[in-house]
């Protein structure tokens, strides 16, 4: 969620194009010093179930391109 911001939450988008299609539908904004596929979702802009569907989908997506080690020392949380 980061330090000060708590006015919603980063998430990694599977691609460019769904990160944008995101903002252009006004459910997230562009996330601040980070790459196109990321995006700011402010609190209540998402109904709770497409908000945890997006929260899932950026673990998802982070986890996968962590080292194995980095997988296996996840081990404890496990996905969705």
């Amino acid at each position: 969620v980061g330090a000060g911001e708590s006015n919603g939450v980063n998430v990694k988008c599977p691609d460019v194009e769904t990160a944008e299609l995101l903002i252009e539908i006004g459910k997230a904004q562009r996330a601040k010093y980070l790459h196109r596929s990321w995006v700011r979702v402010p609190w209540g802009a998402m109904d709770e179930g497409e908000l945890r569907h997006r929260l899932d989908s950026s673990y998802r997506l982070i986890r996968a391109g962590l080292t194995k080690k980095a997988q296996a020392a996840l081990a404890a949380f496990p996905e969705g």
